[in-house]
């Protein structure tokens, strides 16, 4: 679990390595406000607060459940809305209020208005569809939102937000051969901007301006790039705009089992269109950037551990639909969170299951489960939020308890809880490959694992990446007992890009690259290799610890490959400490693991890869260690 501050003045994306799909940025005064989208959970509509651009936290929700008229929001009636609720949020502030806009599937459009960022925010339903709607108050004080899919449309508001003043006017039909969505509207010199993306999982971003509000507007493609992740494109994002004069692009990238992660980019204003990229390296999308010139902030993400020692949920928390408020609490037992179990056919029909988003590259989980309170067929414990989703949880079959491993509503691991303790701590870890490997111990210190590694997956039934979650449900129809939760305990993030040098490091976790490329493994899985090397090629890793007494350097590779040398450099004057020799290869699909001895310095320091070969494909590379 990273943070993406590199505490030396650097940032590198993803801004938030955890899903907070669709954001919209906005700066008031010294502070910046991010919304994204929540999909069913509740509270929904996350608000979250940063100085610096970099550094985040959730102060407040836009709404604390769904409209409860929809009983599927509320797991009523045997009906779930996964996929639905809130989508592709908006906020503004003018004349001391905060607007935030977002539009449902079932319901329409919402306009919300607070006195506060935080709220409590009043809800005004239209009743009519505005989708992926961007907001935007002109300089007169008309208020406007640009919406839909394939074409895209303007309707006035009225200038308290409140109703429709001017019906849908056409602006744009798209060009680009797949729908055109998500817009935000901005302005800036005179130039009305319209920025959109198309092409989904592999996004691009496209921006559209003009003089006049309701055009012609004129297109230009932003970015089509996929950053140092394959084949996942930025896009679905406006820019905002510092008091220095300095402007910085904000858009998502999809991140597979994680979601959908925030990322940030410095804009190049060039003849009045916003280019983002590095104009010195054919305007790739750099990986590790210059923290915005913004007073600095203490570095977090807007998750993790907490003991229920409050009388309120913490912020980061959030349930899977709307919540039965009577059969949950943090006061009945002060110090726990306890659940009630309700009758449910699986997990994914459980109410009240307390979620929080997982936190990349990689996160663990462990809580305390007190089940002495269970009835006959309840099972409470921990879990893996989405669909499909996984569950390690304690049951109380025929008077006795078990331990139950189940995947997607399929039990595949059962077996007898031989401590006579009322409690235990269940541990789920999600692991950078994007699998789920669930354990549990009796003691605290010995954990045994259970079930085979569970492969966590990003879905349109959804969309939204997986959490970790608590859960108490009762299979058999009845319910009533509970099961209390002491605590769960997340490990605290670390630097982004900070490595170890005798851990593996990631041959595509670079800061900052030379003519390199990257290829998935596995469609739509994390693991990647780095390809198309050729002489003159590098990668730079800024912050790399080393320890006295390494000797060599390992590298699991694979091919083909025409072979040559790799050359491994430490510092900023990058002093050569070993070179590794890299046959031809010809197979695809077989790993292979290469040594070279070597000797370097300890403490931190950057650490360079040069890559010398006759033609381009030296080989592709997945990850190295220095041991």
């Amino acid at each position: 679990m990273v943070h993406s501050d590199n505490l030396d003045g650097t940032f590198t994306n993803p801004l938030i390595w955890s899903d907070y799909p669709d954001p919209d940025i906005i700066r008031v005064g010294e502070d910046f406000y991010m919304v994204s989208s929540s999909f069913t959970d509740a509270p929904g509509i996350p608000i979250c607060n940063s100085r610096d651009l970099v550094n985040w936290q959730v102060i407040g929700h836009v709404y604390d459940r769904l409209p409860v008229s929809n009983p599927a929001y509320s797991m009523q009636e045997g009906r779930v809305a996964y996929r639905g609720g809130s989508w592709a949020p908006s906020i503004r502030h003018y004349q001391g209020k905060f607007y935030v806009c977002f539009c449902t599937p079932a319901e329409g459009f919402f306009m919300a208005i607070a006195n506060q960022p935080q709220g409590p925010y009043e809800l005004i339903p239209f009743g009519v569809e505005f989708y992926d709607p961007g907001l935007f108050f002109d300089d007169d004080g008309r208020v406007f939102v640009a919406h839909g899919a394939n074409t895209i449309l303007i309707t006035e508001l009225t200038q308290d937000g409140r109703a429709i003043k001017v019906p849908a006017r056409t602006v744009y039909q798209t060009a680009f051969g797949t729908p055109l969505e998500g817009s935000h509207l901005h302005k800036r010199d005179g130039w009305y901007y319209l920025c959109c993306t198309c092409r989904a999982y592999n996004g691009i971003e496209v921006c559209l301006r003009s003089r006049d509000f309701y055009g012609p507007y004129e297109a230009r493609l932003i970015s089509a790039d996929d950053a140092n992740y394959e084949g996942a494109g930025v896009h679905q994002g406006g820019f905002v705009d510092l008091e220095n004069g300095e402007s910085w692009f904000f858009m998502f990238q999809d991140r597979d089992f994680l979601g959908r992660v925030p990322v940030l980019y410095q804009v190049h204003w060039r003849d009045g269109w916003p280019l983002i990229g590095d104009p010195e390296n054919h305007w790739r999308l750099p990986v590790t950037q210059q923290k915005p010139e913004l007073p600095s902030c203490t570095a977090q993400v807007p998750s993790g551990s907490d003991d229920f020692d409050e009388e309120k949920l913490g912020l980061q928390w959030h349930w899977n639909h709307n919540p039965d408020d009577s059969r949950w609490s943090l006061t009945a037992r002060p110090g726990h969170l306890r659940l009630i179990s309700s009758p449910a056919s699986d997990l994914l029909h459980a109410r009240n299951t307390l979620t929080q988003k997982i936190v990349g590259p990689s996160s663990i989980a462990t809580t305390l489960l007190d089940w002495s309170a269970l009835q006959e067929g309840d099972i409470a414990g921990i879990c893996i939020q989405n669909i499909p989703c996984a569950h390690l949880g304690l049951e109380i079959r025929n008077g006795k308890p078990y331990l139950v491993m189940d995947r997607n509503g399929e039990e595949c691991k059962v077996q007898p809880l031989d401590s006579a303790s009322p409690s235990l701590q269940l541990r789920v870890e999600a692991a950078p490959s994007g699998e789920a490997l669930f354990s549990w111990s009796a003691n605290g210190s010995a954990f045994h694992s259970i079930g085979k590694p569970f492969v966590m997956e990003f879905t349109v039934k959804t969309f939204l990446g997986n959490k970790f979650g608590l859960f108490c449900f009762n299979k058999q129809g009845t319910g009533g007992g509970h099961a209390d939760f002491d605590w769960i305990r997340i490990p605290a993030a670390t630097p982004s890009n900070h490595f170890h040098a005798n851990d593996w490091i990631p041959a595509c976790r670079y800061d900052l690259e030379r003519g390199v490329d990257t290829s998935r493994i596995e469609a739509k899985r994390p693991d990647q290799l780095l390809i198309r090397l050729s002489e003159g090629d590098f990668v730079r890793f800024n912050n790399v610890s080393f320890f006295e007494g390494i000797s060599r350097i390992e590298a699991r590779v694979r091919g083909p490959g025409c072979g040559g040398t790799i050359t491994f450099h430490q510092g900023s004057e990058e002093r050569l400490i070993g070179m590794m020799e890299i046959p031809p290869e010809t197979s695809w699909d077989q790993e292979h693991l290469l040594t070279c001895p070597a000797t370097s310095a300890s403490g931190t320091h950057p650490l360079t890869l040069r890559f010398h070969c006759v033609k381009e494909g030296l080989i592709r590379l997945k990850e190295f260690r220095l041991v």
